[in-house]
């Protein structure tokens, strides 16, 4: 999900709390992990920190800890250099440093039912884990974050009001969102992979067959929508010898934002692709859809 979606979440649950003190601390732990994004400055440059990156390390367990120690600590520098008040510190008490903790870890479970995923364990390993309930990221869900942020901001409501709305709406599109999941489970029994789309009724189900990953499209109430795409994992080479290449930091990082990975052979090139990004059936993460490698550069796990 976006920043503004998080602060709002995190605002709304500080309320209901009752717990107003912490709202800035929780709101604060809440979007530091987004600040990633600036990690990509590395990453782009170095294949090898592909794990710093948007939705990457930070979006991990320990990444969540390292992040909210770093803003609470900013947080103590700020107030000792006088640019924000000790009284602000003070009125929270420990339980400000609870709520940048617990603020980054709601960041971390609001992300879990969306795609492509987050790294949990990483630097463990780079794995992804998801839900795969809702779509990464909802441009409509950011819309109205974006709406009510102005809305309220601009006093048109009150803020208690305003919170009051964006609850409601964002707790129906979850139900919306989960009543889509739970319907759809049927129809895509038997793939490896179901992802949702933008449209609630559409999702993309992939099969892992031994040559080839078939991907086809379903939408809830009309079953299969169209012809289903296959793509061949290996063309002009055997799985042993794409296997050689894995370990490159280019192919790595390209498997890390990848949905599915094919390999083919052309001449003295290997070139490794995400055909359902650089097809544009998935637009996210829309970086690193394809890495293109000399034959020869193998390196072996």
């Amino acid at each position: 999900m976006d920043s503004l979606t998080h602060a709002l979440v995190a605002a709304i649950l500080a309320y209901a709390l009752g717990l107003p003190q912490i709202l800035p601390f929780f709101v604060l732990g809440a979007v530091i992990i987004d600040a990633d994004i600036l990690f990509s400055f590395f990453s782009r440059r170095h294949p090898s920190l592909y794990l710093f990156i948007h939705g990457g390390i930070a979006h991990s367990l320990a990444g969540a800890v390292a992040m909210a120690v770093l803003a609470y600590t900013g947080i103590l520098l700020a107030a000792a250099s006088g640019v924000i008040s000790p009284a602000v510190i003070a009125g929270a008490g420990p339980a400000g440093a609870g709520a940048v903790f617990g603020g980054a870890f709601l960041h971390l479970v609001m992300d879990l039912p969306a795609t492509p995923g987050i790294p949990l364990i990483a630097p463990v390993s780079d794995r992804k884990f998801s839900l795969f309930a809702l779509p990464g990221p909802s441009i409509l869900l950011m819309g109205v974050s974006l709406f009510f942020a102005i809305w309220m901001a601009l006093g048109v409501v009150t803020l208690a009001e305003g919170m009051a709305v964006y609850a409601a709406i964002f707790c129906t599109f979850l139900l919306v969102r989960a009543a889509a999941f739970l319907a759809s489970r049927p129809a895509l029994r038997g793939a490896v992979r179901a992802i949702p789309q933008v449209n609630p009724l559409r999702w993309l189900a992939i099969y892992d067959h031994a040559d080839a990953w078939e991907v086809q499209e379903y939408r809830i109430g009309f079953g299969r929508v169209g012809s289903a795409a296959v793509y061949p994992k290996f063309t002009q080479m055997s799985e042993k010898e794409a296997a050689s290449y894995l370990a490159l930091p280019e192919v790595r990082r390209l498997r890390y934002h990848s949905y599915i990975v094919t390999a083919e052979r052309s001449g003295e090139m290997i070139t490794f692709s995400d055909p359902l990004r650089v097809s544009g059936k998935i637009f996210y993460p829309p970086h690193d859809k394809q890495v293109r490698i000399p034959a020869g550069k193998q390196v072996v796990p």
